[in-house]
């Protein structure tokens, strides 16, 4: 069993808690997800880390054939960075974003991540998140939000500007092991 605490946890765009800490077990099955300020808790053997904690990353491309790629352009607002990076910025509309790296490998995705800063500048860290963990669930009709019991990896996003909230040139993620 380990237990990974960061200043924020995504669970989903609508739940994005502060000081929080996930306990999981061998096989990335998360057993529970609590405060830092409870009375209750015992805080000893818990990583601590800088940044925002998220389930793993989905590469629609790398879990999928697009059967219905229609449906995924109708629904989302969908850019596929796996092999082309933008030359304008990513511009915001009322659709949600949902951005496909092709892996799901934390070194791939942030060397693309770097790129990106200028073109997701509309963004927050948190829609971006969500964009590569809570919606690709989605799509694949997986358990989209973080919270137990769920299978997946815990992914730390790094080097974010908290304040305001946004990726920044030296943002990267990985994976907690």
């Amino acid at each position: 069993m380990k237990r990974i605490a960061s200043h924020f946890c995504f669970c989903s765009p609508d739940r994005i808690l502060r000081r929080m800490v996930i306990e999981q077990d061998e096989n990335y099955v998360v057993n529970r997800i609590f405060g830092l300020d409870e009375g209750n808790v015992e805080s000893a053997n818990t990583l601590f880390f800088d940044g925002i904690l998220s389930a793993e990353v989905i590469s629609l491309k790398e879990h999928t054939k697009f059967e219905n790629p229609e449906r995924i352009i109708k629904d989302y607002d969908y850019y596929d960075f796996s092999e082309v990076v933008p030359t304008t910025a990513i511009q915001r509309s009322n659709k949600s974003l949902l951005l496909d790296f092709g892996t799901n490998n934390c070194h791939a995705i942030t060397e693309k991540l770097h790129l990106l800063t200028t073109f997701l500048c509309d963004y927050s860290v948190f829609e971006i998140i969500a964009a590569c963990t809570y919606f690709p669930a989605l799509v694949l009709k997986k358990q989209a939000e973080l919270t137990a019991p769920i299978c997946t990896k815990i992914i730390l996003w790094e080097n974010i500007d908290l304040i305001g909230k946004k990726i920044t040139q030296h943002s990267s993620i990985r994976e907690i092991e």
